[in-house]
């Protein structure tokens, strides 16, 4: 069945009134040859709803890359990269993105070749004289990120306190203003676009880069035991459009 693209395809939305988050289901009739089932966070600028459909840099990326790789996928928008994790563990779906590599993610799906570049930063006021390095720090720092991302389980896996986990970044930068945290710990281009969105001034903030950790697709084990060479068309995709941007 030849590739279509999202517009295409996409005649669905749902709600889930439990979480009141907007689910965007893009599908055709039946399952398609090869087609991936994606379920993927809404995360800004990455992955969001507008407009009933499912937009942003992410998705622009993938929808090239799949279309390049002669495959047919299916996005779903779940609360977050936790439940992302579980559904292919669960067997209902078959991948999620962008994403940055762990083990948990590693032992039920398969890591594509990088996609885009991807900074953890340190994000706090301008004024603050608190030095996330330090290790003298770690004791004050009240540290958000956003729910079950992998800046998250870093987080917790190099033991700081953290004190705010929302799944709406705005609310991080509510608390960072109100004092209920001294620091924000995110990927640098979903902070920028949070500022942005809540018409805040980036300059009232300073940042600290701790490392970079490259996006990518997951598809998972069980979706490429029964399609062959399907990571390897994606990956000869990514490799052709060019990995570590919107090329």
């Amino acid at each position: 069945m030849p590739w279509q693209s999202r517009q295409e395809r996409a005649h669905v939305l749902k709600v889930d009134h439990g979480t009141g988050l907007v689910l965007c289901l893009l599908w055709t009739q039946g399952r398609a040859e090869n087609e991936i089932r994606f379920h993927i966070p809404e995360f800004p600028p990455y992955a969001y709803v507008d407009s009933n459909e499912v937009e942003g840099i992410g998705v622009r990326l993938v929808d090239r890359i799949i279309a390049e790789a002669g495959l047919n996928y299916t996005i779903r928008l779940v609360p977050n990269y936790g439940r992302a994790v579980a559904h292919i563990r669960k067997g209902i779906s078959d991948g999620f993105f962008l994403a940055s590599q762990n083990r948990e993610r590693n032992e039920a799906a398969v890591f594509s070749r990088p996609v885009v570049p991807n900074r953890w930063c340190w994000f706090l006021p301008v004024e603050s004289v608190l030095n996330p390095h330090s290790p003298r720090v770690k004791g004050v720092l009240r540290v958000g990120t956003h729910l079950n991302t992998n800046t998250h389980k870093w987080l917790l896996g190099h033991r700081f306190n953290v004190t705010g986990t929302p799944t709406r970044i705005e609310s991080l930068l509510e608390k960072l203003s109100l004092n209920r945290i001294n620091a924000i710990f995110l990927a640098e281009l979903v902070f920028y676009d949070a500022v942005e969105r809540a018409g805040r001034d980036p300059r009232v903030y300073q940042w600290v880069v701790q490392a970079e950790k490259d996006f990518g697709i997951y598809i998972s084990k069980l979706y490429l035991d029964e399609n062959p060479g399907a990571m390897e068309r994606n990956n000869g995709a990514i490799a052709l459009l060019g990995a570590g941007g919107d090329k």
